[in-house]
């Protein structure tokens, strides 16, 4: 191990370590939400508690990630994902610090769903949904952990119509172009042909979209 890796690999551990106290200073600040028979200049006090810890929580999980997504690129890039235990703790820490913070459930559900565990990995990618609704990189992630893991055929088509409705978002057209050909590919393994044609017609025009823009992709974790 490299001195570079050494540097990453421990800035990641006192990360951790403040998280511990980071989330402390948040149960402090619920502790100053005020019940119903406190004055209105309480309530503001505690609410300005309350918001300035969730800042404070979703720019800790930001720095986490920032710090571990390099690691997961640039050392073990090769490394099949199911060998890639490595990450476990810090998802963790930043699934509590920011439940919105999407690319944590859908890396750490095929990290364990490979590895065996998997009602673990589905319970991890129902949970992203559940924290995300609108989410369509995990709603796509949901569908398919369920349809490749498990038999659940009907709830993994049912996530997939899910991903396509109008309140989705995706974080950029590359995305939705790469979620919607895999909503494609449970369609196409259940034969729903009206539903591939469907789909495959509206990838035509997420692709003619991002040529008409010159949308670069985008690299993120997987």
């Amino acid at each position: 191990m490299n001195a570079y890796l050494r540097t990453r690999i421990a800035a990641v551990v006192a990360l951790l370590m403040l998280v511990g106290a980071v989330l402390a200073g948040q149960a402090v600040a619920d502790s100053l939400l005020p019940d119903e028979k406190a004055t209105d200049t309480g309530r503001t006090l505690g609410r300005a508690g309350f918001a300035y810890l969730t800042g404070v929580r979703t720019y800790a999980a930001a720095v986490l990630w920032n710090r571990i997504d390099p690691i997961f690129h640039d050392y073990y890039e090769d490394l099949p994902l199911d060998e890639q235990v490595y990450m476990l703790p810090t998802i963790r820490a930043v699934m509590a610090l920011d439940p919105q913070f999407e690319q944590t459930y859908y890396v750490a559900a095929w990290v364990l769903a490979r590895r065996d565990a998997v009602d673990d990995g589905v319970e991890l990618a129902r949970l992203g949904v559940e924290n995300n609704p609108t989410s369509g990189m995990l709603r796509v992630n949901y569908a398919q952990i369920l349809f490749l893991f498990t038999d659940e055929t009907e709830e993994a088509v049912r996530q997939a119509e899910r991903a396509l409705e109008d309140d989705i978002v995706w974080r950029n057209l590359h995305d939705r172009y790469e979620g919607y050909a895999m909503v494609r590919g449970v369609y196409s393994a259940v034969g729903d042909e009206d539903a591939v044609a469907r789909v495959s017609a509206e990838m035509r025009r997420i692709d003619d979209k991002i040529d008409e823009l010159g949308v670069a992709p985008q690299r993120h974790g997987r």
